[in-house]
């Protein structure tokens, strides 16, 4: 009789087992992952969880709480899409409602830029998105000013809480009255844009503010739809506008100093920021004098308040990668030229890397892939420690192969000791500053050596000048934090 009672369980179980296979392979059913998740928790027997899914089938269930991917493409969903999409697909595939996103998320809500640029829209960025959220007992801390632009689909938008047309670029808007008053309003606007007297934007010019130490977020405080057309001179005029703007609005005081400002490898900006943040030699009374003048060769030019230039590291080791796949490569001290082709004989000695892979790294289909250019520099460091034993051995008869490796171990020590600070969290900041300090010094002595055929001036300055801003900004933190 027991034997038969296990004989029907089991038989039991195992339809369990069939219709839930049937319900899962069958019906598309929303948030099942979720579902079975909860169902888990509570210890739910197999039918019990057969049931939930021909409920949630239904609409009858829904399981409650969401993850972070969930609330992810909701936000996604909700920016593109707008509400009304958000409602469908909450009722459709059960993602997080507009009223979950706003009890669970944090919206920032910044003042777009329509017209020309004026330090009230800044003003009022700063005030709500920095200084509102930020209580007094917040620690100040250093800020770094950042600068670069996002895409921006090419088209005139009207902001009905403003009744103004936007997506017009700040250099040449005011040329036109954005206010839609009348009908000829709009058809002012409109011939204004088709005579190229004012533009759409092609992209979104943004600035934004990230805190030294202990802080990861990007505060917005600017974005502007621009039409690339800008000179250093405007540039330079924005720059020196925003540093204003932080200060007149209190935020120098009340949330920290600007210590940089940082952009990408765009020539124009290059050029406004050495006019203006490369003027002023750092005066003996300066509280970083004592420390900074200890540092041979360290250029102490910065702009007004001892702020200084700064390139993001990221864009620098995507270009350091493109030089080094260039056909004409990266020339060194014993002649060798590094590049593609060279790299391409020697990378296939790693275990890791066969033919296939490495031509992947080395003509990658995305040449701004930042992940592919660390690989690249991370393999080709561990090529040149796992060939000592040749670059060793003085009495090799393969002298090609040896001055190959000779060479692509001084590449490795070059950009070994700029990447290495940026990813290697063990680090101590005596380390990472004596990385920086090799890099600078190695850097020095090939450019001077090979000029161009190193690398382009412009590389050098950007790597040169990010190096000095970590040394100034270390220095300003041990002043402020000792």
């Amino acid at each position: 009789l027991n034997d038969s009672w296990k004989y029907i369980s089991t038989l039991t179980q195992l339809d369990d087992y069939h219709r839930l296979l049937m319900a899962v392979s069958e019906n598309d059913i929303p948030r099942l992952q979720q579902i079975i998740n909860v169902a888990l928790r509570h210890g739910t027997s197999i039918r019990e969880i057969v049931n939930k899914l021909e409920d949630a089938l239904e609409g009858a269930y829904c399981p409650r709480g969401y993850g972070a991917d969930d609330l992810d493409i909701a936000t996604l969903v909700y920016r593109l899409g707008g509400r009304q999409l958000l409602f469908a697909l909450n009722h459709k595939l059960s993602l997080p409602s507009l009223r979950t996103l706003r009890a669970r998320s944090t919206f920032t809500t910044i003042t777009p830029t329509i017209g020309p640029i004026r330090d009230e829209h800044m003003h009022e960025n700063i005030h709500t998105i920095i200084l509102g959220p930020r209580s007094d007992t917040s620690p100040k801390r250093g800020v770094s000013l950042m600068i670069d632009e996002i895409a921006l689909e090419e088209m005139a938008v009207h902001f009905s809480k403003y009744n103004k047309v936007g997506g017009l670029c700040w250099k040449h808007s005011h040329l036109v009255d954005p206010v839609l008053r009348t009908y000829e309003s709009a058809v002012n606007i409109a011939q204004k844009i088709h005579a190229g007297q004012v533009h759409l934007g092609k992209e979104l010019t943004v600035i934004g503010a990230s805190f030294f130490f202990g802080e990861d977020d990007i505060y917005p405080l600017l974005a502007a739809p621009t039409c690339k057309a800008e000179d250093a001179a405007d540039m330079e005029h924005l720059l020196a506008r925003a540093i204003n703007s932080w200060s007149a609005a209190g935020a120098g005081a009340s949330a920290g100093p600007i210590w940089s400002f940082a952009t990408d490898g765009d020539a124009t900006r290059r050029a406004a920021g050495h006019k203006l943040f490369l003027k002023n030699v750092l005066a003996p009374e300066s509280p970083l004098y004592g420390t900074l003048i200890n540092m041979p060769g360290l250029n102490l030019f910065t702009g007004d308040g001892e702020v200084t230039l700064d390139f993001d590291y990221k864009h620098i080791l995507k270009r350091i990668c493109t030089l080094i796949r260039a056909p004409s490569g990266i020339v060194l001290n014993n002649g060798r030229v590094i590049n593609s082709m060279m790299l391409a004989r020697y990378l296939v000695w790693l275990p890791a890397y066969d033919e296939a892979a490495v031509t992947k790294l080395l003509h990658p289909d995305d040449p701004q892939d930042v992940p592919r250019a660390v690989e690249l520099i991370l393999a080709i460091i561990e090529l040149a420690k796992s060939q000592h034993h040749i670059i060793n051995n003085s009495f090799s008869v393969d002298i090609d192969t040896r001055a190959d490796l000779k060479s692509i171990n001084l590449l490795s020590a070059v950009i070994e000791s700029f990447l290495t600070p940026f990813i290697d969290t063990t680090l101590s900041l005596f380390d990472q500053v004596q990385f920086l300090s090799r890099y600078s010094h190695l850097a020095f002595a090939f450019f001077h050596a090979h000029r161009r055929a190193f690398m382009s001036y412009q590389l050098y300055y950007d790597t040169q000048t990010a190096v000095k801003n970590a040394m100034f900004c270390c220095t300003k933190q041990q002043i402020l934090d000792p």
